[in-house]
């Protein structure tokens, strides 16, 4: 019932603001970054109250196979038909690991440019055919499954992509890259800008990459998104927060100004770190963890989150399941929002974009449910 409550609460306050000029433009945004939309009630009433009308949405991740020797295509995106039409700000995210262009050259990473484009189209255009059409009563015949087989249907077919293309006004490449990968990124980069002329490509900056531009080296694109978290050591079984920890992630925005305008994403997710004799092996989730798997969980550790695996258990239902065996140790992270909140406030008056975006990283129905204030008072701060 309290919880009921909160998201009625959230909902009134966003509907009575008067206050707003009748071309209010929100600057709420949120990363989408699971791996079906399907995994989200795109009709929740808390989620329409914060008047998000900008989503980053994970395409797909471009990974290093080392089978292979090439770098590959994996995640995908499912779900592509659950994306609402009224919102209108979809942003195609690909993360791309810096492995990848450890092993590539200049020329390779151009070539890895071309091959993402052609991987990213055939996506848009079942994303595009989707979101513009699943509610309309002419959904079928625009379906491309259906269309027939003749050059004046193909060409229906594909003026109709290329219209709706023109909606997408931004594509952003997510990559912790180094100072020894920047040239190989960066061409990358180069060659999308010409690649997609119409969009504006973007790239998000890591703390270290903002705080140290000159030994990273600043992305050739036209804005970037400043990723306000993950400044612990996640890899240390010892480390409290890795996610979240205010304090040090001041230490990187003392900073002299980034030579580009920047947006900022700032997080209310959690996760589960699962460590075996000291190292870390994967990362979970927090709320699955709890809800199927607490009988085989013990109590935290004093004031840490941590917590000893009781007994042997198969975490997952299908072939990539994950075997967590007695004596593991499983960490318990989420960023405080309180604080997460006073760092919005501080960025509402740092930033150096005045038309800068806030997008909370990310999407999902568990934080809506738990945490809906929280979230008000973060986009509010900012």
């Amino acid at each position: 019932m309290y919880r009921l409550y909160g998201v009625l609460m959230v909902v009134l306050l966003a509907s009575c603001n008067t206050d707003r000029p009748a071309d209010f433009s929100s600057t709420n945004a949120f990363y989408f970054w699971q791996t079906d939309m399907a995994n989200f009630e795109w009709n929740d009433s808390t989620f329409h109250a914060f008047q998000i009308n900008k989503l980053y949405i994970r395409f797909f991740d471009i990974d290093w196979s080392e089978s292979a020797n090439a770098a590959v295509p994996v995640s995908p995106l499912n779900g592509l038909y659950y994306y609402p039409r009224n919102i209108p700000g979809a942003v195609p995210v690909v993360f791309i690991t810096n492995e990848t262009f450890k092993h590539l050259t200049k020329e390779q990473s151009v070539e890895l440019a071309r091959q993402t484009k052609r991987k990213l189209m055939r996506r848009l255009q079942d994303f595009l055919t989707y979101a513009d059409f699943q509610n309309d009563d002419d959904w079928w015949e625009h379906n491309p499954y259906t269309i027939k087989s003749n050059l004046d249907e193909l060409k229906k077919h594909d003026s109709i992509f290329y219209a709706n293309l023109q909606k997408i006004k931004e594509i952003q490449f997510d990559c912790d890259w180094t100072g020894s990968t920047r040239e190989n990124y960066f061409a990358f980069l180069e060659e999308m800008k010409k690649l997609f002329p119409d969009q504006a490509i973007t790239s998000t900056i890591r703390l270290y990459q903002y705080k140290y531009p000159k030994e990273a080296g600043v992305p050739p694109v036209k804005r970037g998104m400043l990723m306000c978290y993950n400044a612990g050591d996640v890899k240390d079984v010892k480390t409290v927060n890795s996610i979240f920890d205010k304090e040090e992630i001041m230490k990187y925005l003392d900073a002299s100004p980034y030579p580009l305008p920047l947006d900022y994403a700032l997080p209310t997710f959690e996760w589960a770190l699962l460590y075996r004799e000291g190292k870390l092996t994967n990362i979970l989730s927090a709320t699955d963890l709890r809800e199927n798997y607490a009988s085989n969980i013990g109590a935290p550790d004093g004031d840490r989150t941590t917590v000893k695996i009781l007994a042997d258990f198969v975490y997952g239902y299908t072939h990539n399941s994950i075997y967590i065996r007695k004596g593991d140790e499983i960490r318990f992270e989420q960023a405080d929002l309180e604080e997460v909140q006073e760092l919005a406030s501080w960025l509402a008056v740092h930033k150096n974009n005045p038309d800068a975006i806030l997008s909370l990283y990310h999407l999902n129905t568990y934080d809506f449910q738990h945490h809906s204030k929280e979230i008000k008072a973060i986009f509010d701060s900012f």
